[in-house]
């Protein structure tokens, strides 16, 4: 089954996309379940860092899921999943663990975002901050916050394990996780532990980094450590990359041993055959 687990629409703050729109190319492309999956956090157009609102976050996602279940009936062969990506940063994670149980998602994503506050995900700040750093500290930094957010737990899949390369790659070349080996391994054996899946992320695949995140190395790691969920998601913030290298990503998963992607409703798996994909 074809699915995408990572969509942003009109109410995540970077994006305008429309949610129909969204759902009509997911449906043209014979993506059978998609999920709304919107930043949870707004970002100061200055300095890049993030801040999380509760009341506002709250009234806008109780808008998303009104929306949703307008929209559905109108869309009977693809399931319109009620998702949040929530990003990492310390100060907040108490709060976000009462507010994500509250508002009734049917899917958790769990990103990083920031070394430092440095946003990484956005080029604006990245090549400031990697034209500063060796890849080394750069790398092992990243990977600290990853192994914060492993200790936190309250996602469901975590999104774009290694987006650390998406512009690390123009100052380091080619990401090289054996580099990172150790501090990798030990984080997806937590993950396994608490039963945390990962996203096969498309996003850059044809640009920036040129790879699937996570690298096929660390898919097979995962595997190893005895993750069982995995999800696919395109990361689209248009239309138009709804359902972006999605077979191509199927490919990698099972070229790196894996044999399911997994759904959510009500933050409950159901794992479907990569083969009836």
């Amino acid at each position: 089954m074809l699915i995408d687990y990572h969509v942003h629409n009109r109410f995540s703050p970077d994006s305008h996309e429309d949610t129909r729109k969204i759902v009509q190319q997911a449906l043209d492309k014979g993506i059978k379940e998609i999920c709304i999956t919107n930043h949870v956090e707004w970002h100061d157009s200055q300095t890049g860092k993030s801040y999380f609102d509760e009341k506002e976050a709250t009234e806008r996602f109780r808008r998303i899921k009104a929306e949703i279940s307008l929209i559905q009936p109108d869309f009977p062969k693809v399931r319109i999943g009620f998702g949040a990506e929530v990003e990492y940063v310390a100060d907040r994670m108490e709060k976000l663990t009462s507010w994500i149980k509250e508002m009734g998602f049917d899917f958790v994503l769990g990103s990083v975002h920031a070394i430092d506050n440095i946003v990484i995900s956005s080029h604006k700040y990245a090549d400031a901050l990697y034209s500063k750093m060796s890849e080394k500290s750069a790398y092992e930094a990243y990977f600290h916050e990853m192994e914060k957010l492993v200790e936190w737990g309250q996602m469901d899949v975590i999104a774009h394990f290694d987006i650390n390369k998406k512009y690390g790659c123009k100052f380091y070349g080619t990401f090289q996780p054996e580099k990172n080996a150790d501090q990798i391994k030990q984080i997806l054996k937590s993950m396994a532990k608490k039963r945390i899946g990962l996203e096969l992320n498309t996003n850059c695949m044809k640009d920036k980094c040129h790879e699937v995140f996570p690298h096929p190395t660390i898919l097979r790691w995962a595997v190893e450590a005895g993750i069982k969920n995995f999800t696919l998601g395109s990361d689209a913030h248009e239309k138009r990359h709804v359902g972006q290298h999605l077979g191509e990503a199927l490919k990698i998963a099972k070229e790196a041993g894996i044999t399911t992607v997994s759904t959510y409703l009500n933050r409950k798996p159901t794992l479907h055959a990569i083969d009836n994909a």
